[in-house]
């Protein structure tokens, strides 16, 4: 039974090890991962994306969840603040859908409550940057980068409420540096990245033991959430019939169900979600 269970983890390994070959920076587990806590890197990424060199990253996290009591909760994959206080969320996007300016409109408003005390003047509000990495040209203008602004649409002139939406097109391959670092977030062999901070993070976590570790327990703790995720859905599905069936006690629905109060409100108010 033991040299069974010993075969069984090699397998599983050796799938993770598979995987970890087969990443790029497209991919958001692998993405997260590259530029966790990474100061240094997440501030590469905004200094070539934004055009500007005197950007210093004072902080950089990843999968920062932002809950919403009624309604959807949103999970960032890179979240991150300057030495001036702009705070930045950064998402990369494999399909068009998971890009619509609705999931942007969505992330900046949801950025804004978190960051929003009571009491608190709207003049302290921080600048907000919403940067979506997408695989595809999904403004379909062929465009490097879209830098997106309300504006005053009788005058054309910019609303200036300090809220930006930037569109990265991850099919761009222009000699700049855009098209440079869209190429690097392809490769899937670090020695073929030419930026060499970025270069250098991945390499760690494709080939250093303390890197590839870090790698393997991540997509552990993925599969993890997964499976819990689809529990949460799960439960979700059920609040919801109970609740269209006549059951409006919403702690009688959470003992259920087995959910918290705030997941059985995000079922009843946002049947699409559950």
């Amino acid at each position: 039974m033991a040299e069974m269970r010993f075969v069984q983890l090699d397998e599983k390994n050796e799938e993770r090890m598979n995987a970890i070959r087969k990443f790029t920076l497209m991919d958001d587990t692998f993405m997260t991962q590259v530029f966790s806590g990474d100061k240094e890197s997440t501030q590469e990424l905004l200094r070539i994306i934004l055009k500007r060199k005197d950007l210093t990253v004072a902080r950089s996290a990843t999968q920062l969840t932002i809950g919403n009591l009624f309604g959807r909760s949103v999970r960032l994959d890179i979240y991150a603040t300057d030495d001036s206080g702009k705070q930045y969320d950064i998402e990369v996007q494999q399909e068009d859908k998971g890009a619509a300016p609705e999931r942007a409109r969505l992330n900046s408003a949801m950025f804004d409550s978190r960051l929003t005390t009571s009491g608190e003047k709207y003049s302290d509000l921080p600048e907000t940057y919403i940067i979506f990495i997408t695989a595809n040209d999904v403004l379909g203008d062929g465009l490097p980068v879209y830098n997106i602004e309300r504006t005053i649409q009788e005058t054309g002139k910019l609303f200036h409420d300090r809220a930006h939406i930037v569109y990265v097109n991850g099919a761009y391959r222009g000699t700049d540096e855009i098209g440079a670092l869209m190429q690097d977030f392809r490769c899937d062999d670090y020695r073929d990245i030419r930026n060499p901070k970025i270069r250098a993070r991945v390499k760690y976590f494709k080939e250093e033991t303390e890197g590839v570790a870090a790698m393997c327990k991540t997509m552990q703790v993925i599969v993890d959430r997964e499976r819990e995720d689809a529990e949460v859905a799960k439960g979700k599905r059920i609040a919801l019939n109970l609740w269209k069936n006549g059951e409006h006690d919403l702690d009688k629905i959470a003992q259920t169900t087995e959910l918290s109060l705030e997941q059985v409100r995000e079922a009843i108010t946002e049947p699409c979600s559950a």
